[in-house]
């Protein structure tokens, strides 16, 4: 079941009211009315007809009176005095007749009136004549006239008076009677509707009152919200006020990193640059070992003819110090080769994690470097004492000629050997140079990541803004909602002394 609103109770306990006041006042005004109805009926009708009956009567009696004093009159001044009085009451008798007619309200009524009427006309005829006898001092005939004619119908006008009067009286008490119970009716009734009232009353105050118990309780919740929405508010502010402070540091600290990396973009572009020349570097050292190789194999051949000349073993000699010259080479680039490797491993060392493969392979490179180096150096102290050997060869015997053609063998195996340090250097190179490229392409990654974070840290650091702005009107509208939970408990409670 649906619990109705305070606002409805009230509305519908007013309306109730209201309808119970209305249907009572004008259940009132119309018993007030019908009770003047009955007064208005016997103001109008009954004591109308009991006035004029009672005038009638007495008219009748002064009109007698008139015509005896007619027939006793002594002098002609005082007959023609009452014969004046005698017309006065016979024109009024006339007139309250013809009154009397429109206050007839029943057939019984009517029918004492009409007899009266006639009675009337009888007795003012015969009472006519009486005076002009009287007046022609025939007063004998005239009282026998009284006696035996007018005075019957006399009588018979009372007593038709007298229905007339007892039909109105009656009327009049049968009026004032309904008029009185009305009236009672109307005070029971509106004692009735008062206690019912009353009742509806005491009742619209329990609800009113239960009503009012929950609207307080309410209203303390709303206060107690209103509090806990201000501390939430003014925490929510602080909170705002912090994050718009670590958003604006964390905007400054990105645009260092984007620096920084813009920094490493920078390095590994060099970086790209240097390992793309060791290709190039390495590619030619390749070269200078084919060259190398195919040197040592016309050396082969020229020691197998030296046993036919020994001018060939002095151009043995010569070739000789032409591989030290190469070898020399070699050994420079294997010190370029260790000072790049050794670069890469700073500069992979810098781009920290996205370095590390970078710096596993570095290591490779310096590795295989130093090995080279080795064998470079290897190679040199062969080429010397190969030397040495053609010298002594030259000097001492031909017989060394073989053994020398041995030495170039070996020679020729690890020149073989370094020609493929240098291919597998190269291939190493190369692959550092890929390796290079793709942290090149990831580090723009990172730094195109880094702009957009950027942008996301601006968009944070607007919306931080608009929140702490929020959070500001948030503690504002907490106030108020403080300010209008006392204001309805100073409505529902009222001022406390």
């Amino acid at each position: 079941m649906n619990k109705k609103s305070l606002s409805y109770k009230l509305y519908t306990s007013v309306i109730t009211i209201l309808f119970i006041v209305l249907v009572s006042a004008a259940y009132t005004v119309f018993m007030i009315n019908k009770t003047q109805g009955y007064a208005a009926e016997t103001k109008r009708f009954w004591l109308p007809s009991v006035r004029i009956a009672h005038d009638y009567l007495e008219d009748l009696t002064l009109m007698r009176q008139s015509t005896l004093r007619i027939m006793l009159a002594q002098s002609e001044q005082n007959r023609k005095f009452f014969i004046d009085k005698w017309k006065s009451e016979t024109d009024e008798i006339e007139k309250l007749g013809s009154e009397y007619a429109a206050f007839i309200t029943s057939e019984r009524e009517r029918k004492s009136y009409t007899r009266l009427q006639e009675n009337w006309y009888k007795f003012k005829a015969l009472n006519g004549k009486v005076v002009e006898l009287g007046k022609n001092g025939k007063t004998k005939e005239a009282l026998n006239i009284i006696r035996d004619q007018t005075d019957p119908l006399l009588v018979g006008m009372e007593e038709e008076l007298e229905k007339l009067v007892e039909i109105n009286y009656k009327g009049a008490v049968n009026s004032t009677k309904l008029g009185a119970n009305l009236t009672n009716i109307t005070t029971i009734t509106m004692i009735i509707i008062l206690i019912i009232t009353t009742i509806i009353a005491l009742v619209i105050i329990l609800i009113i009152k239960n009503s009012m118990g929950s609207v307080a309780s309410g209203i303390e919740n709303l206060k107690m919200q209103s509090v806990s929405t201000n501390k939430i508010a003014v925490t929510l502010k602080n909170s705002s006020n912090s994050l718009a402070t670590s958003i604006t540091d964390q905007a400054a600290s990105i645009h260092e990193t984007s620096a920084a990396i813009n920094e490493i973009t920078s390095m590994v572009n060099r970086t790209t640059e240097n390992a793309t020349q060791s290709t190039i570097v390495a590619k030619a050292a390749s070269e200078k070992a084919e060259e190398g190789q195919a040197t040592m194999k016309r050396l082969v051949k020229a020691m197998e003819t030296i046993q036919e000349s020994n001018v060939q073993l002095q151009n043995i000699s010569v070739i000789i110090g032409q591989i030290h010259t190469k070898t020399a080479v070699i050994n420079d680039i294997v010190a370029k080769t260790e000072l790049l490797s050794l670069n890469a491993s700073i500069e992979s060392a810098r781009a920290g994690e996205y370095g590390k493969g970078f710096a596993v392979v570095a290591e490779e490179v310096g590795t295989l470097a130093k090995i080279s180096g080795q064998s470079a150096s290897e190679i040199q102290e062969l080429i010397n004492k190969s030397l040495e050997q053609v010298n002594q060869i030259l000097d001492v015997t031909k017989g060394r000629v073989a053994e020398g053609k041995k030495v170039t063998t070996e020679a020729k195996e690890s020149f073989l050997q370094i020609s493929d340090d240098i291919t597998n250097m190269t291939n190493v190179i190369h692959q550092i140079s890929e390796a290079t490229r793709e942290q090149e392409i990831g580090v723009r990654q990172i730094a195109s990541a880094m702009t957009q974070i950027d942008k996301a840290t601006q968009n944070s650091q607007a919306a931080s803004t608009s929140a702490a702005e929020s959070s500001n009107k948030l503690v504002e509208q907490s106030d108020n909602l403080d300010l209008t939970a006392k204001d309805i408990e100073l409505l529902v409670k009222g001022s406390v002394a």
